[in-house]
């Protein structure tokens, strides 16, 4: 049996390790082993709320998408597939957030190729949206960059307005690294990228108004 052909029955039987318990609309993540290699799964399946249920089968569906154009890419983790349209499954890459690292042990070129990796996201047409959040930015057992979590993912071509803030995310994207960067290292950082790290246009601040009410209503109704 391949990851991809794993069901729910499966994997309620399978040896497991809880990360997350998923409290309200958030998912469940858990390390599943399967014939001796180590996946991790994403579930949106216990939602308590219809809303959220219908949400956690459209973040699957999406991120299952992103994914998908990321493959491949160095420092990406790969997916398998679904195990049904609430539960995404994905390579389990041996990695910690950098912030937990010990930062003497981060290698000089950690940087460079985190930059080159964002890049790569973007040639793919896809914005992470939520580096700001630095948990979302790895380090793995070679002291290279892994990036997860592509649940905010903005990707070109899924919709006509996306073209109108995609690079809105892509900046947002470049905060999230260079405020890595001034948490591990301000000594890094460049005066433009310093500058860049805290300036938003006026398109951007209106935008981000717009976002935020957004994002607590859905979170509240996915909530009950």
């Amino acid at each position: 049996m391949t990851a991809s052909e794993l069901t729910r029955q499966q994997l309620a039987i399978l040896p497991s390790e809880t990360l997350r318990a998923g409290p309200r609309a958030r998912p469940e993540v858990k390390i599943v082993c399967m014939e001796g290699s180590d996946l991790l799964i994403k579930d949106y399946g216990n939602g308590k709320s219809l809303f959220g249920r219908l949400l956690g089968r459209f973040l699957v569906f999406r991120e299952k998408v992103a994914y998908g154009r990321l493959n491949g890419l160095p420092g990406i983790p790969s997916c398998y597939g679904t195990v049904d349209p609430y539960a995404l499954i994905l390579q389990h890459v041996p990695a910690e957030p950098v912030l937990n690292a010990d930062y003497e042990q981060v290698p000089a070129d950690f940087f460079r190729l985190l930059s080159e990796l964002v890049e790569n996201l973007h040639s793919r047409g896809i914005a992470h949206g939520d580096l700001h959040k630095l948990d979302n930015i790895l380090i793995d057992n070679s002291g290279h960059p892994v990036i997860v979590d592509f649940t905010s993912a903005i990707m070109t071509g899924s919709n006509p307005l996306v073209a109108l803030v995609f690079r809105i995310f892509c900046d947002d994207d470049w905060r999230g690294v260079y405020k890595l960067k001034d948490k591990i290292g301000p000594e890094l950082l460049t005066e433009q990228q310093r500058e860049f790290l805290h300036h938003r246009s006026l398109g951007e601040r209106i935008f981000r108004r717009i976002r935020e009410p957004i994002r607590s209503l859905i979170k509240r109704w996915s909530s009950r």
